[in-house]
């Protein structure tokens, strides 16, 4: 079958003649591959989402309505309380918000917002188990975009929608209330050029830089200093990068490759993967299965057959390739992992996949398989 799939984390894909046909079947006997917890501390430190975890995973559905999903039981339910509204009208609190307009610090949603009356731009808290409401604080000009990074927010301020208005990011920390300016490398912006902030990892800001030349991708640090090309390849201080491959039958899968810190050996840690997902201090990924094998989910009007190439298998190794193993199984067509970067779906152990199912000829994804990184537990979303 011919399946898209979104990355929560971008690596670099090469485009390249070479395969990883020199390695074996990727779930192999661990017994000599694998290392203590001290001997890997020694060598990786987890890759800092600075993410706090909570009870929820937030995302903004096709409506462009916010869901939150219950990583214990697998309840999903819309961020708004208020059961007769219809979430898509002004007068729902949360209506209008884009992905880049809010956020989260545990179970606390943190969003900006107009005030119709003042004009002024306001940060609302939110606590999504007890509904409640609360206005962090107000100033002129806009807040257009929020980012939480551990216990601090880093806030987009527009003094109005103009390419030569003032605007800077800035940082709120929830605690003392005290803000901090970043430095002039970001929020100093050539006529014509917009930076938007795309994630905050490892203690490092990504920015998107479009102009009039196209989209580039920079980094700085936390300050807002130091301020460098953004290569999306780099994880816990070593290079990866998949690369597309054709198996027998035609289909697209991945191959990665890792240059580890230190060393200049390019080696093979996967082959015939699915959707790869690096979180903390694991690389999550799945496996095709052979094509026998392999569930027929779709008949398209021209007969075409979409097969489930995966069947169900979700994987987990160490960052250096070591201690491959299977996470779990599943009877559910599993497709791939969220593409949203300001909000990808991860919680503390907890990971979410996304479950297909089709309608007419279209793969939808309303439904969320939710994992358990460390026993391989999970829960479906329902409503």
């Amino acid at each position: 079958m011919k399946r898209m799939f979104s990355i929560i984390i971008t690596l670099v894909f090469v485009f390249s003649t070479y395969s990883c046909n020199d390695v074996g079947s990727t779930v192999t006997d661990t017994a000599s591959e694998e290392t203590t917890a001290e001997e890997q501390s020694a060598v990786f430190k987890p890759f800092k989402y600075g993410i706090t975890p909570g009870d929820y995973m937030f995302e903004t559905d096709t409506r462009g309505v916010i869901v939150k999903h219950n990583v214990h039981n697998g309840q999903s339910s819309y961020l708004c309380p208020d059961p007769f509204c219809n979430h898509t009208k002004s007068t729902c609190q949360f209506n209008g918000l884009g992905p880049l307009n809010y956020t989260s610090i545990g179970n606390t949603v943190y969003y900006v917002k107009q005030d119709a009356e003042s004009g002024k731009s306001v940060l609302y808290s939110f606590d999504a188990d007890t509904s409640e409401t609360n206005t962090v604080f107000t100033r002129d000009g806009m807040m257009t975009a929020v980012y939480a990074y551990e216990k601090r927010l880093l806030i987009l301020w527009l003094e109005k929608y103009d390419f030569e208005a003032e605007r800077y990011y800035f940082w709120y920390d929830i605690k003392t209330g005290e803000t901090e300016k970043l430095g002039d490398e970001v929020n100093v912006m050539k006529p014509y050029e917009t930076r938007l902030l795309n994630s905050v990892r490892d203690d490092r800001i990504i920015w998107s830089v479009r102009t009039q030349d196209g989209t580039s991708y920079q980094s700085t640090n936390l300050r807002g200093e130091d301020l460098k090309e953004h290569d999306f390849g780099y994880k816990y201080g070593h290079y990866y990068e998949t690369v597309p491959e054709k198996d027998e039958n035609g289909e697209v899968t991945y191959s990665m490759y890792v240059t580890l810190q230190g060393e200049d050996e390019r080696k093979c840690i996967l082959q015939n993967a699915g959707p790869i997902l690096i979180y903390e201090n694991k690389i999550v990924y799945a496996e095709s299965i052979p094509y026998e094998k392999q569930k027929v989910v779709h008949v398209d009007r021209d007969g075409r057959e979409d097969r489930d190439d995966w069947g169900g298998n979700v994987y987990v190794m160490n960052p250096d390739g070591s201690d491959k193993h299977l996470l779990l199984h599943t009877n559910e067509f599993l497709v791939g992992t969220s593409s949203d970067s300001a909000h990808p779906l991860v919680c503390g152990d907890y990971i979410g996949i996304l479950i297909g199912e089709y309608h007419g000829d279209a793969i939808v994804t309303n439904r969320i398989l939710i994992a358990n990184l460390n026993t391989g537990e999970f829960v479906v979303t329902h409503k």
